[in-house]
Parts: structure tokens; C-alpha cells; sequence
């Protein structure tokens, strides 16, 4: 089996996709679309003030799109703003300017956050780009890469306390991003301190709740909740405490709440180990993603190759 990162860079080196980093005057980007360039990943755009030789560089001032792009910017969010030069002073932000280019079409996917906050970027991208038709939320996951398995997490950035119906819609996208980026079958798990109601408190019933909802519409992946986190991943487990009604290997792990997802990825990346790449966004109307603020160049790179793969697929 391919290593999911090489079998990623294939990919990306068929389809040629075009990515937009808001934050072209970082480092760590520069070096990242140099690495991204000379194995021919993908065509790096980089919003930055000055020019650098082989690389794409675009920004608000001279482009000769750029009255367009305020005119449909101002058009989305004219609640927002008092006039039409105000909507033209947030777009000379590398967030929201990179954004509107994505939305345009001008670049495939958007890749920020490496100088700015998770709540600032996915505002550009919400104000920009906005939700696909159908989606009702925004959600987000980890790809979790250990030695022998690949986990998504969900949802570890985004939604601090999902409801019943957010916590189903995670799980759905997620399964589907895991088929997407991983492989065929996904296996998920709604996590919880319990397992099949042997708690009755209002955390599990939430969950147990939102079991429900994805069992009331057919379903082409599997899924088991509320249950305990062992029980999800251990076979043996598994059997004691569903009664065989779980055979364990989830492999898509969907948590309560933003507190234990995010607890939770960081505590198996440092203690086991693992790759975590993301936080990788659900239900935009086009790719774009977040960076974490101490990220390295690889990092960005993974990242990179994940929003490519976003491009040709309907998550």
C-alpha cells in the first residue's frame, strides 16, 4: 500500500492544481512553494508585496481584476460594510483578497493561517466563499497518520459544541473526506464517556441522538454510537461492550465536543507519535484551509497537497 502522503503527491502531480497562500510573505510558505514547484506538486500563487524569481506572485495593487472582485465582494456582504470603499479596504487584506481570487476561480484552492488566526481566516473564507449548497455547517478534521493506520478526526478546530444534527453532519462529511483521502471503507465512531446508553447523562444523549439521525437515512459507511473510545478501536472491546453489535478498526473518530477533539488529536500526535495534518475544512463552496501558527514548511506542504486533492471531489 502506498504511503497516503506519496499516494496524495501523485495525485496532485496529475491534476496540477493552483493554490492561493494569503501569507506569501512567510518564510516558511516561501520555502514551501519553492519544495511544491521543484517536484512539480502544484502551481503555488503567493499574495506577497514584492515578486520572487519562478514564483508566482500576485497582490490588490496593479491587479487588474481587483474592481471586480470588489464589486462582488461588496455585493455578497453589502450588509456588512457602509460603502463600497470600505468593502475595497478589507479586500486589500492578503485573507480576504486571496479568498476572492478563489472564489473567482482564478486559483483552485487557498491554504492561510501560517501569520494568522484560525477565526480570521475562515471569516475571509466564509465572507468570500462561502458555503456549498446543501452544507448548513462548517466542520473541519485531522488526518492523523501513525506507522499502520490512518485516522480522521473530527471535529478538532471548528464548532465548540455541536448539536445532535451538527455532530451527524460532522460525521457524514468526514466519512466521506475519509473515502476521499484514505480509502474505501469508513468505519466511524461517536465518541463518548459511554458506550450504548450505560451512562444516562446529557453528554452521551447527544451523541445517542445523533446516532440516531444517521440511522434514519441510509447510510453507505459504517457507524456505531454513543460508545468509549476503546471500545471504537479494540476488537475485543469492541465485542464485550456492544455485544457484537461493533467489530472495533473505526477508523473515523467523531468527538463531542471541541474541547475533547482537540485534546484528543494532540494527545496522539505527541504521545504517539503521529502525523497531524490539518485542521482540514468541511462544506466550502470551494478548497480552503487553515494553518496552524507554528507550523513548518512541510506542514504547509501537507496541507497544500490535501486541498488539491479537494478540488476534484464533492465533500
Amino acid at each position: 500500500m502506498l504511503d497516503i502522503l506519496e499516494k496524495l503527491k501523485l495525485e496532485a502531480k496529475k491534476a496540477s492544481r493552483r493554490i492561493i497562500f494569503p501569507e506569501g510573505d512567510d518564510e516558511r510558505v516561501v520555502q514551501a512553494a519553492r519544495i511544491l514547484l521543484r517536484e512539480k506538486l502544484l502551481v503555488p500563487v503567493l499574495v506577497r508585496a514584492d515578486d520572487l524569481p519562478g514564483i508566482e506572485c500576485v497582490r490588490p495593487e496593479g491587479d487588474s481584476e481587483i474592481d471586480a472582485l470588489t464589486d462582488s465582494f461588496y455585493s455578497a456582504n453589502e450588509k456588512k460594510y457602509e460603502s463600497r470603499a470600505q468593502a475595497a479596504e478589507t479586500l486589500n487584506s492578503p485573507l480576504f483578497y486571496a479568498a476572492m481570487k478563489l472564489k473567482t476561480g482564478a486559483v483552485d484552492g487557498f491554504v492561510g493561517g501560517a501569520s494568522s488566526s484560525t477565526a480570521d481566516t475562515v471569516r475571509a473564507l466564509l465572507r468570500c466563499v462561502g458555503l456549498k449548497t446543501g452544507a448548513k455547517i462548517l466542520s473541519s478534521f485531522f488526518l492523523m497518520i501513525l506507522k499502520d493506520r490512518n485516522f480522521l478526526f473530527a471535529d478538532c478546530a471548528i464548532i465548540p459544541s455541536p448539536t445532535s444534527e451538527q455532530l451527524a453532519d460532522i460525521a457524514l462529511r468526514t466519512a466521506r473526506s475519509y473515502k476521499t483521502f484514505v480509502g474505501p471503507e469508513a468505519k466511524v465512531a461517536l465518541l463518548s464517556f459511554s458506550t450504548l446508553g450505560s451512562a444516562k447523562a446529557l453528554s452521551p444523549g447527544k451523541v445517542r441522538r445523533a446516532w440516531e439521525i444517521l440511522k434514519s437515512e441510509k447510510r453507505d459507511f459504517e457507524f456505531i454510537g454513543e460508545i468509549q473510545a476503546d471500545a471504537a478501536l479494540v476488537p475485543e472491546i469492541a465485542v464485550k461492550k456492544t455485544g457484537g453489535e461493533w467489530k472495533g478498526g473505526a477508523n473515523v473518530l467523531i468527538f463531542p465536543d471541541l474541547n475533547s477533539g482537540n485534546i484528543g488529536y494532540k494527545l496522539v500526535e505527541r504521545l504517539a507519535g503521529a502525523s497531524a495534518i490539518g485542521p482540514i475544512l468541511q462544506g466550502l463552496a470551494k478548497p480552503g484551509n487553515d494553518l496552524s501558527r507554528g507550523c513548518s514548511e512541510f506542514d504547509i506542504m501537507n496541507v497544500a497537497l490535501l486541498t488539491a486533492a479537494q478540488c476534484g471531489e464533492n465533500n
